[in-house]
């Protein structure tokens, strides 16, 4: 659904995007998101995409990958699990697909972290780290939309999975072209998070991760437009921090839901 070109160049409007710093989870945040390929006869291949470098993804660190949840696809008929194969970061299922839209995604399992008075950060939480200077505990989820043979269909993909923190589409990103608006609204357990900060970006756009093409805020209904300025591979995010009544555990609650989406020409 995706591909890594890197010699595209844009126009020079691009300079005009917003640019913003994002909100970081830990000293060296890495963002989450899923990348769904193409299907290849009945395989289907995915990606856990851990790091910096949108699209691409990396070999998760060895002392992470206890924290992701296998991948699953999402299908009318009910949720399928994916299998790791390869990479560390691949997972793969044999389903033949019908043409239709489906979602894969994948969580970041609920992982406390806390920064200690020499900077260095550690998956604790701050019972088990008492000089904590800073303690959080971190859940993200994330999603891709997965268009077999050309579909267009929204029956499945416009519906909520149930994620506490949620981006979900309300039309068919292969109906949006460069130029459109891409709405989607963002939910917080189930219910519309009203003014939430919404972020996004494509691949290519800028090697620094702080550079965004896109950034708004949804409406009291959690609905957003984003303005799609390029054909691509987009990825979308939004944060929420919950203040953690329980001290001695961390301070707060970062959630983060990401939704990865390709826009036509």
């Amino acid at each position: 659904m995706f591909c890594f070109d890197k010699k595209k160049v844009y126009s020079v409007f691009m300079v005009a995007a917003i640019c913003v710093a994002t909100t970081a989870t830990g000293a060296q945040a890495h963002d989450f998101w899923v990348n769904a390929h193409d299907p290849e006869g009945s395989t289907i291949k995915a990606d856990i995409a851990y790091g910096h470098d949108f699209p691409n993804p990396e070999t998760i660190p060895d002392g992470r990958t206890h924290l992701f949840n296998p991948l699953y696809l999402v299908t009318p008929e009910g949720n399928v699990d994916m299998v790791q194969s390869g990479e560390n970061f691949s997972y793969t299922v044999e389903k033949k697909l019908d043409k239709g839209s489906y979602i894969v995604a994948g969580t970041y399992k609920p992982t406390y972290w806390s920064k200690g008075p020499d900077g260095t950060w550690t998956q604790t939480n701050r019972k088990q780290r008492p000089d904590a200077v800073h303690a959080e505990e971190a859940i993200m989820y994330a999603k891709t939309i997965l268009n077999a043979n050309g579909s267009q269909d929204e029956s499945l993909i416009t519906k909520p999975l149930g994620h506490r923190l949620e981006i979900v589409p309300l039309k068919n990103p292969a109906k949006v072209h460069a130029g459109e608006t891409f709405p989607v609204q963002v939910l917080l357990d189930g219910n519309p998070l009203k003014l939430a900060k919404l972020e996004a970006t494509f691949d290519g756009f800028s090697s620094n991760k702080e550079h965004k093409a896109f950034v708004g805020r949804c409406d009291l209904k959690g609905r957003i437009d984003i303005v799609t300025l390029k054909d691509g591979y987009w990825f979308s995010e939004v944060t929420h921090i919950i203040e953690n009544e329980d001290k001695s555990i961390c301070d707060e609650v970062i959630l983060v839901a990401t939704l990865t989406f390709e826009v036509e020409k």
